[in-house]
């Protein structure tokens, strides 16, 4: 077991994390708003243009403060999230407002975000070396291209430790449940793949299982299956006119609705995930809406089933795959991401027959990122 450790954003270590997932890179540049962070004479404090400033930070101001302004590319996310409760992840003692700096993008465009950077700024010197807090399994695949080109040193944090750290500050900081969290809390972290974490009241945390059918699996059949190349757009389009039933076998198709009813099992009940795939005037949608249903069903039986192992009475789902481009603070039911995060509690009340509950924090797809720089911060 582990122990998560928690920061008030005061003299951090380094002001930067980034999480490399197989699917999606999310940074975080942490930004004093009251005082509260780097001295003014240390060599990482930097601001808006500030020329001294390293390139690669340079760069991510600039796409989070373009992002109002300009259109971003598929896939592509930024925004500022303002943390004014910090004071409970430090000393009582400890008041200090800090502004998050997000930007998300593919992993496979950070060849290209690199390339960018140097060409924008010509060639990066071993003077305007930067440290920043790294985690997630691309971290170590890009640790040499960052590194030769950008001269930016990736201290590695523990993936787990890392996503821990940040769904403890997010939601302690954001008050979630009434400022309290039932202990054991377990994380079902889902980005390329799933990993779920328990964590106890004293912040020791453990990696008690996993599944290989994630996020990574639902975008990769949707792009082989169908026509969308945007995540947000099938989403929607599953949610507005797509039907799981029409592809997936269900157990009115093999017993009758009636006979469905006489045993006892709803007739829409699933029986075969995709069973009825290569059926005629089957839509685009329609897919989605059937690999959408399938993935969540399986997170919410394997949240469920675990729960019941660790004894958590409630499961905190975090990961890229829950917080998408068009998501606000809230997972508001009219995005792709509030679709997702609906189904998904379904699935747990179905599985636990109401008793298992599905918790969603503000921040879910930084929380890697978060908290590398919390935890470098406190090694």
């Amino acid at each position: 077991m582990d122990t998560i450790k928690s920061t008030s954003f005061q003299r951090l270590s380094t002001n930067i994390g980034i999480d490399i997932g197989g699917s999606l890179v999310k940074i975080v540049l942490v930004d004093d708003v009251t005082g509260v962070g780097h001295d003014e004479g240390s060599e990482n404090t930097t601001k808006e243009g500030n020329s001294d400033q390293h390139p690669f930070e340079a760069y991510i101001r600039a796409q989070v403060s373009q992002a109002q302004e300009v259109e971003l590319p598929a896939g592509w996310q930024a925004r500022v999230i303002e943390c004014g409760n910090t004071a409970n992840m430090g000393s009582a003692q400890q008041k200090g407002a800090a502004a998050l700096r997000v930007l998300v993008f593919p992993t496979g465009d950070l060849e290209q975000v690199i390339d960018k950077i140097v060409l924008s700024h010509g060639e990066v010197t071993q003077r305007t070396k930067i440290c920043i807090a790294a985690t997630g399994g691309g971290a170590h695949k890009f640790q040499s291209k960052l590194a030769d080109k950008l001269h930016v040193e990736m201290a590695m944090v523990n993936e787990l430790k890392a996503v821990s750290g940040g769904w403890r500050f997010d939601v302690l900081q954001s008050g979630a449940i009434n400022g309290k969290v039932e202990y054991p809390a377990l994380i079902c972290n889902v980005g390329t793949g799933v990993s779920l974490i328990s964590v106890d009241e004293q912040g020791e945390f453990e990696r008690v299982s996993g599944s290989g059918l994630g996020g990574a699996t639902f975008w990769g059949l949707v792009k082989r299956l169908t026509k969308y190349t945007n995540f947000d757009n099938a989403v929607m389009a599953a949610h507005t006119s797509g039907n799981a039933g029409r592809a997936d076998t269900l157990v009115g198709d093999i017993y009758g609705i009636e006979t469905s009813k006489e045993i006892g099992m709803p007739p829409d009940l699933v029986a075969g995930f995709l069973g009825k795939l290569d059926s005629p005037n089957l839509s685009d949608a329609d897919i989605v809406a059937a690999l959408l249903r399938m993935i969540t069903n399986n997170l919410g039986q394997l949240a469920v089933f675990q729960a019941r192992l660790t004894g958590a009475q409630s499961v905190w789902f975090t990961g890229g795959f829950f917080q998408s481009g068009s998501a606000d603070s809230q997972g508001a039911m009219g995005d792709a991401s509030g679709i997702i995060q609906g189904a998904v509690a379904r699935a747990v009340v179905f599985w636990s027959a109401g008793k298992v509950q599905s918790l969603f924090p503000q921040n879910t797809s930084i929380l890697g990122a978060l908290g590398a720089v919390i935890a470098l911060d406190k090694e």
